[in-house]
């Protein structure tokens, strides 16, 4: 019979248990009060590699201490007055649940914002009380993560190395794969929506190989010393997505050219970049590259050229622009990956610039609005526990805004779905407190129990999309089943605090709905009305004659919208998916992917007419074509205003937006060949010429985006969203 061999899934769950089962043995051993803190920290660290659980364990320890501080300042200046003492805390709280919505060290904003909970709540009247929680908290959240680490590094230590070798190497095929679509969608073969797959991909395999890269820095040795380079690595092929769906968004507007003749090394460029993509696999692969980088640049032929319309002229630079970009960013990968995998040595240098998106620092609507409603649902948890005094007391308080901000961490998870998961989870503790726990004896037939309940939670819940229900188990099972040196039973405390776990979840999925419903197709409408908000505010921004606002407040309140703008096509994506197409039977999954990805498309267009309006324009054509360019902008903005104000009524209009649009482009083309003839010999440097051509690429652009999306938007059915369902 040959050996037992153990699925990673089942040593993993071994793992947990077995670090579980002595965290407590630990905790319980030294006396301390509360050993359940101990098995928190295990339960919450507990990840498939040690460098991911590594690194979330640091952030809780960093996270508790910073509580620790937090904690100590706030009882310091309110001691004796609840009021200011509760207002600062929900300020305090307020402030962590925003930055752990964003996309940064959210774990560790997360557990600053609990932990200070847990210690001003649970203080009382002496300072003394606090001191002991906060020391308490300190050294079982510290022992918890040390048991795992020490399990998880001597028991099938599982390194993120391969993880992320992995990840880069899907990444790269999924981009070569994108790549070789975009060529063929360049030539005219194909259709746009056979990539939106790899795509979305796309986004996820970068989101995972940072997360891969920031664990395999911390459990392996061999990435540590490569780090510079793997982060350089990451944002180069982050650069390389943006990049290539940038040079996606260029094909409308070249392809009723002769790019064969306008840009005559054309296919030359495009076999040396699919040769750098291959190169670039083979060495992710191990292998060492067959050939090396040759220099080359996409030429246009300036007679062919001339010969064309302004647009056409501006469409033919933008693509030069962008394969420009796309030679830039292989070369860069290949060198980079070529010293990672010990080919060559090659220097660092600077990465290449991003495209354009976000600039400075703004507030994001979305994540304030999370902030304030944790904050709400904090007050309203407190006053329930002055006046009403519901079951767990102040732990109802702490339970309450902890649940809070998970649900606003997990703001793709609706609320309500976490109260069967809990209340399952809350029966399986019952009977493991009532009915298991009475029989045993000593910490051997405690060790066992807890190793089994634990192993079973992870082994049946381990995959990602399962962490709502595995959070639902092992969270019950730690609070309920209130394990003590002098172990006592009591169903009435067992009772009220299972339902002070149901009612303080109950209590966030209730102050979901405030101040907006959450329902996903509302959502949806809410973010898509608020996208052409702020076009119509950006659009009114790059009026050739605008003179833009110098004071401060009229700077951020720019910066805010293209933001916040640039956010939104990714926060509708997101709610899509979670719309009941059952009640919208005249729509479909596919069209409202299809709208986001319009949307996205306008976005794109929109700041970069921005950015191509802060280009220097020269004098002589502003004042030659002012008049046609706003003529054009307001007749967009009138369309864009119809849309935020009512959708269903934009969807009805009887006017051929697209015929409108088209007519307006034809008036300026015409007005533009009139106004370069009247321009004299040198008034035009030709840096003049070419941002003008570029402006006038990014009008015609958002032209198309725009047409693009009344296209899709006039198929769906908006009348039917925003009726009110119950």
């Amino acid at each position: 019979m040959g050996p037992l061999l153990l699925s990673r899934r089942a040593k993993e769950a071994i793992k947990t248990g077995l670090a579980m089962a002595i965290a407590f043995a630990i905790a319980l051993g030294m006396g301390w009060d509360k050993p359940h803190w101990a098995g928190f920290a295990v339960a919450m660290i507990s990840l498939t590699t040690a460098g991911q659980s590594l690194n979330k364990g640091a952030m809780r320890m960093f996270g508790t201490l910073v509580a620790v501080i937090a904690a100590f300042t706030i009882l310091s200046l309110f001691w004796q007055d609840r009021w200011p003492l509760m207002l600062a805390l929900s300020l305090y709280v307020g402030f962590c649940t925003y930055m752990l919505t964003g996309k940064r060290l959210q774990y560790f904003w997360f557990v600053s914002a609990f932990v200070c909970l847990i210690i001003v709540v649970d203080a009382g009247n002496t300072s003394e009380s606090a001191f002991q929680i906060a020391v308490e908290r300190t050294q079982e959240t510290a022992i918890g993560i040390l048991v795992y680490a020490l399990v998880a590094g001597l028991l099938w230590p599982q390194s993120s190395r391969g993880d992320l070798e992995a990840a880069s190497r899907k990444l790269l095929a999924v981009q070569h794969r994108l790549y070789g679509t975009y060529r063929d969608l360049m030539a005219g073969k194909g259709n746009a929506e056979d990539s939106r797959q790899l795509r979305m991909q796309e986004v996820q395999l970068v989101h995972q190989m940072g997360s891969a890269l920031s664990a395999a820095t911390t459990d392996s040795y061999t990435v540590w010393e490569a780090r510079h380079r793997w982060r350089r690595f990451r944002d180069e092929a982050t650069d390389l997505g943006e990049a290539l769906e940038g040079w996606r968004r260029s094909f409308p507007e070249v392809r009723d050219l002769d790019l064969a003749t306008l840009l005559p090394n054309l296919d030359a460029v495009c076999d040396e970049l699919e040769a750098r993509f291959a190169e670039i696999e083979r060495m992710l692969d191990g292998e060492a590259p067959h050939r090396q980088t040759r220099a080359i640049d996409p030429e246009v032929d300036r007679r062919a050229a001339r010969a064309l319309s302004h647009f056409d002229r501006a469409a033919v630079a933008v693509t030069k622009a962008q394969l420009d970009r796309l030679v830039g960013l292989t070369s860069a990968l290949f060198d980079v990956i070529r010293d990672i995998k010990g080919f060559a040595i090659v220097p660092i240098g600077r990465p290449h610039a991003p495209a354009a998106s976000r600039r400075g620092l703004a507030i994001d609507p979305d994540r304030l609005t999370a902030a304030i409603r944790v904050m709400a649902t904090l007050w309203v948890a407190f006053l329930l526990w002055v006046y009403v005094d519901p079951p767990g007391h102040q732990t109802f308080v702490q339970l309450a805004g902890t649940m809070g901000m998970a649900a606003a961490m997990m703001s793709m998870v609706r609320p309500s779905t976490m109260l069967l998961p809990f209340a399952l989870g809350c029966a399986f503790a019952g009977v493991l407190y009532v009915f298991v726990m009475p029989q045993l004896s000593g910490y051997g037939e405690l060790a066992l129990m807890i190793f089994g309940a634990t192993f079973a939670i992870y082994y049946l819940f381990s995959e990602p999309r399962q962490a709502l229900a595995k959070m639902g188990a092992i969270v019950p099972f730690i609070v309920l089943i209130s394990i003590e040196n002098q172990q006592t039973y009591s169903f009435a405390r067992y009772a009220n605090s299972a339902a002070m776990i149901l009612l303080g979840i109950s209590l966030v999925v209730i102050m979901n709905y405030i101040p907006t419903s959450p329902r996903p197709e509302k959502t949806f409408l809410r973010l898509f009305r608020r996208f052409f908000r702020h076009a119509d505010f950006l659009l009114s921004r790059i009026a050739l004659d605008w003179e833009q606002t110098k004071g401060l407040a009229g700077r951020w309140k720019t910066m805010f919208y293209r933001n916040d703008l640039w956010e939104l096509p990714s926060k509708l994506l997101a709610t899509g998916p979670q719309i009941d197409y059952r009640q919208f039977p005249d729509n479909t999954p596919e069209q409202v992917q299809a709208l986001t990805a319009s949307l996205g498309a306008l976005t794109f267009r929109i700041i970069e007419l921005g950015d191509m309006r802060e280009r220097p324009q020269a004098q002589f054509l502003v004042q030659e074509l002012i008049a046609d360019l706003r003529a054009w902008r307001l007749a967009v903005q009138e369309q864009i205003q119809i849309w935020a104000d009512d959708p269903a009524a934009a969807a009805r209009q009887d006017i051929d937006i697209q015929k409108r649009v088209i007519d307006r482009l034809a008036r300026l083309e015409a007005r533009v060949e009139e106004t370069f003839d009247k321009a004299g010999a040198g008034e035009l440097s030709a840096a003049d010429r070419e941002n003008f051509y570029r402006l006038l690429g990014a009008f015609r652009g958002l032209s198309e985006a725009g047409i693009d999306f009344v296209r899709i938007a006039n198929g769906i059915n908006w009348g039917k969203w925003r009726e009110a369902r119950f």
